[in-house]
């Protein structure tokens, strides 16, 4: 059964969205057309030959759905992916161990919707980041699903990948595959996935015995991911066989390859950041802290860089404590640190020197990578709960108030913004990450929308 639904997912959504269009254009049209005495003709005709009226009923929205998929599925598919782009990918969490969020593109002038899809039967928050690959995004959806969009536009996605628990996980892809886990913390047997890149076919899955909300990492033949109480595992990324599993913490977030060790913050039970052995999964060493470090570390010149706090994606703590802090990969010592407002629980995203994070508070604050020395702060009035991802010499970020902010990344000046909340029928909130690819900016929204931006 589950594998008709990619066939049916996208035009399905599409008639949904236009059947009351539909109805309202034919009721005007035959009202125009008819007299009362036609109609009262065609109900009794209706009533005595039931079968033909209901094949002619199917006939006729079956006939919509055709022309509404017809209309809105003339995207021409990404050419195949070439061997460089095969080579390369988008192996980890946001694309890059900076975490920048792609190609750092610039997109220039004031962005706005090149095309956005709406999630219309589910109703779902999109709040998985999106991996960009080959002309093609990949993002997770709160229906279950993983969708796959071209680049270039077209209202519905070349397909989906029906999972059974909601995908907050960001996809990566590397050798051709795309790789993403599912569940939230209640769910205790979620699985992840591994499917062809190009044609959404599944290749294998793995099944866990907690969740698998964080985003995989892949390279050199192995896939490495956390899986909540079960700890973090290394499989065959080929086949999905399992070659260790390190047990013994609860662990959340994506991790950090960097020279060796799989690196790891820890948000429940003793909070901290963990580095292990990437080959046999032996902890070399954990840093404990005073808060919870959900956001995946990011790699910067003198270690892992990671953020901090108390407080979960729902809720502020009542005494907030908060910190970005640079650890040594050598051990884990603390390098330095800084002080924030309230908590993150997102990525830190380092670029050319410079460390960008957002935080509960609503500031989006920039560090010397080095040092952990201030360089400009500035404050968007919401809280900002994912990563910015670096755009030319933009900065663009996310916020809780339902906003888009593209700040220079020198100075922190806004050169302009974009509300959500005009499609919205809810929270317009930003979870979701932005990623960046050939000029455009790539985002998911709690209002049932994904978006493609870009200069018109």
């Amino acid at each position: 059964m589950l594998a008709v639904v990619p066939a049916f997912f996208a035009p399905l959504q599409s008639l949904l969205s236009f059947l009351p269009q539909i109805a309202i254009a034919l009721a005007a049209a035959a009202t125009a057309i008819f007299r009362p005495q036609v109609y009262r003709w065609a109900w009794h005709q209706a009533r005595a030959h039931k079968v033909v009226a209901l094949v002619l009923l199917g006939l006729t929205l079956g006939g919509s759905a055709a022309a509404v998929a017809w209309g809105r599925q003339r995207t021409t598919p990404p050419p195949p992916p070439t061997p460089e782009e095969r080579r390369d990918g988008w192996w980890t969490f946001r694309g890059d161990v900076g975490r920048t969020g792609g190609d750092r593109s610039e997109i220039p002038g004031a962005a706005s919707p090149l095309w956005k899809f709406r999630e219309s039967i589910d109703r779902a928050s999109f709040a998985s980041s999106p991996a960009v690959w080959a002309g093609r995004v990949y993002v997770g959806c709160d229906n279950c699903v993983l969708s796959c969009f071209s680049t270039d536009g077209g209202a519905d996605p070349l397909w989906v990948f029906p999972a059974r628990y909601p995908v907050f996980s960001s996809p990566v892809v590397a050798d051709g595959r795309v790789y993403f886990g599912e569940g939230l913390h209640h769910n205790t047997d979620a699985k992840l996935y591994c499917a062809d890149a190009v044609t959404g076919k599944k290749l294998w899955e793995f099944r866990t015995s907690s969740h698998v909300e964080c985003a995989p990492t892949v390279v050199g033949g192995k896939c490495w991911f956390s899986a909540g109480d079960d700890g973090l595992y290394c499989l065959d990324a080929a086949t999905g066989e399992k070659i260790w599993q390190a047990k013994g913490m609860h662990l959340d977030c994506s991790p950090l390859l960097a020279e060796g060790l799989l690196v790891v913050g820890a948000g429940y039970g003793e909070t901290g950041v963990g580095a292990y052995d990437a080959t046999d999964g032996t902890r070399k060493w954990f840093t404990k802290l005073p808060a919870s470090c959900w956001g995946p570390p990011a790699l910067g010149p003198r270690g892992a860089i990671v953020g901090i706090g108390n407080g979960n994606f729902r809720d502020a703590a009542a005494d907030p404590k908060a910190e970005v802090l640079c650890l040594s990969l050598d051990g884990g010592g603390i390098a330095w640190r800084y002080p924030l407002r309230d908590a993150v629980l997102a990525a830190a995203t380092v670029w050319d020197n410079r460390v960008y994070l957002g935080n509960r508070s609503g500031d989006m604050i920039c560090l010397d990578a080095s040092t952990g020395t201030l360089v400009w702060r500035q404050n968007c009035g919401n809280a900002v709960l994912s990563s910015a991802a670096v755009a030319g010499r933009q900065v663009i970020y996310g916020c809780q108030g339902g906003h888009i902010h593209a700040v220079r990344a020198d100075n922190g000046v806004e050169e302009w913004t974009y509300s959500a909340s005009w499609d919205a029928v809810n929270s317009a909130a930003f979870t979701s990450s932005p990623a960046v690819a050939a000029g455009r900016l790539f985002i998911g929204c709690d209002n049932f929308y994904f978006y493609c931006f870009g200069r018109k």
